[in-house]
């Protein structure tokens, strides 16, 4: 009993990044329908063409382009740096493209046409699973020692 009363600290944080890590990927996965539900639609030019960087920790770039487009709204011009690698790059530099965005204080929200269906990474998923699945227990161990 000693042991998890030393650890259950630490398993709660777990229980709360998690949780925040689940929040995070459903904001994400809903950002496309916030965005043509609430978003103005503009004009494009494609400013430059990014190559996939590759994984975070690995040393050779991934697979894929994605373009970089410049747009203007009322209050200024915005450049959305676009996360879609895709192979062969539908765009070319100087392109005309159509996107919808939504922008709310700190909230910048951009969405090219035809990246609706954008898959999304489930990282952020598995690793709010893995510490809720570890932190939770804890807690609720801690909650029922409570009553």
């Amino acid at each position: 009993m000693e042991i998890l009363n030393t650890i259950s600290p630490y398993l709660s944080v777990l229980a709360v990044i998690g949780t925040y890590c689940l929040i995070i990927y459903y904001d994400r996965s809903k950002m496309p329908e916030r965005v043509k539900k609430r978003g103005l639609r503009a004009e494009g030019t494609v400013v430059e063409i990014r190559r996939n960087p590759g994984p975070i920790f690995g040393s050779q770039e991934g697979e894929g382009y994605a373009p970089v487009v410049e747009f203007y709204y009322p209050n200024g011009s915005h450049r959305h740096f676009s996360t879609y690698y895709q192979t062969p790059c539908p765009y070319e530099v100087g392109q005309k493209v159509q996107l919808g965005y939504y922008f709310y204080k700190s909230i910048r929200e951009v969405l090219l046409d035809g990246e609706e269906n954008q898959p999304q990474s489930p990282t952020l998923l598995i690793w709010g699973i893995c510490f809720c699945l570890l932190g939770y227990p804890f807690v609720v161990i801690k909650l029922l020692d409570l009553i």
